[in-house]
């Protein structure tokens, strides 16, 4: 068990106060008795609850960009509006979107007429063909001209579609019904492809968000039920459970995303709420004494004064964790054996003591 730097230097400041320098001696008999206090070793629970704070946040969220470049021409929404799927929510004026669409449209329109011509070319030839007043390489002329047009007919159908497509990205629509939390440019800035416009947050569903540090992730696990507390409305309790658990802390030491799912059934919650999650942890029991039965006079091997008999011996322990007068340890004790806490530098092994009440 590891104990902090903290912890140490109090251990080493109590052996000071009660070492008073003295010698250990090396056959344990001075004959003297010495007159001793003595604490038993306890068995603790140590619950804990973990307390972590977030804020509420919809379960859809989205930040909506722009396809095109162009100039803002209108954003008829402001933050914190109620929007509906497919409600326009910003335009954007390109002096070149329009024309091309209207370019490619004439020229589909061109070359639809020229197939409509040489359809009937080909039906003449062929029909001439037939009389025999022509020859077959005469025919696949005409055939090949319009194997041509229809390929360029094609090549101008699908040019059409993508002017069509990128006039109808100069407009941003909801993708679902939600509330406006942002709105990054206004009617008249430049806004270049690919650059965020409004942020959204869809109605419904609701989650929130902790970072959780590495020494504790393990306690959470996707799927467990869940109870936060809204501190900031008359601490209201509501039900949740632990959703998408982060694979990674981003780098060593970092803190890991931890998504808790509110229950849909609670209701008067919005976005933006602060939340704290509560979370007890597995009990873990160990043992503890008291801080001034610890004795480690420079050597690095903690050790305490066992009363057995009327005598005591040292028993070599590791410390672990500081909770207000007492600490964690691990070694050859069991609950409920004496140990010393009082004249601790004085002592020798197999000294005979006297208890005092």
């Amino acid at each position: 068990m590891l104990t902090d730097g903290r912890t140490w230097l109090l251990l080493l400041l109590a052996s000071f106060l009660v070492a008073c320098g003295e010698p250990l001696a090396a056959d344990g008999q001075d004959g003297q008795l010495r007159s001793v206090r003595v604490a038993r070793v306890a068995v603790e629970d140590h619950s804990r609850e973990l307390r972590f704070s977030g804020i509420t946040r919809s379960s859809r969220r989205a930040s909506l960009a722009m396809q095109v470049s162009g100039t803002l021409a209108e954003r008829p929404v402001e933050v914190g509006q109620s929007v509906h799927k497919n409600q326009l929510l910003a335009r954007l004026y390109n002096p070149a979107l329009g024309p091309g669409v209207a370019a490619a449209e004439a020229r589909l329109a061109e070359l639809d007429a020229r197939l409509e011509q040489l359809g009937r070319d080909v039906k003449r030839a062929e029909d001439v063909y037939a009389r025999q007043l022509i020859s077959i390489a005469d025919v696949e002329k005409v055939r090949s001209q319009q194997e041509v047009t229809r390929a360029g007919r094609d090549l101008a159908a699908a040019q059409l579609t993508e002017a069509r497509q990128q006039l109808a990205q100069a407009r941003l629509l909801a993708p679902f019904d939600a509330s406006v939390d942002a709105v990054l440019f206004e009617p008249g800035e430049f806004v270049a492809a690919g650059q965020a416009v409004i942020q959204i947050s869809g109605t419904g569903a609701l989650e929130a968000e902790f970072a959780i540090p590495e020494s504790l992730i393990d306690e959470f696990v996707s799927g467990r039920q869940v109870t936060l507390a809204l501190p900031f409305l008359e601490n209201r309790k509501v039900a949740a459970r632990i959703g998408l658990v982060g694979e990674a802390g981003g780098k060593a030491g970092g803190l890991f995303p931890v998504e808790v799912v509110i229950d849909a059934a609670e209701q008067g919650l919005r976005p933006g709420l602060t939340v704290e999650l509560t979370l007890p942890v597995s009990a873990r029991a160990s043992l503890v004494v008291p801080l001034t039965a610890i004795l480690d006079p420079g050597t690095g091997q903690p050790r305490v004064f066992r009363v057995i008999d009327g005598r005591v011996e040292p028993v070599f322990v590791k410390v672990g964790r500081l909770q207000g007068g007492q600490v964690e340890i691990t070694g050859q004790l069991k609950e409920g054996d004496q140990v010393v806490v009082t004249s601790l530098g004085s002592l020798t092994p197999g000294q005979a003591v006297e208890i005092l009440p």
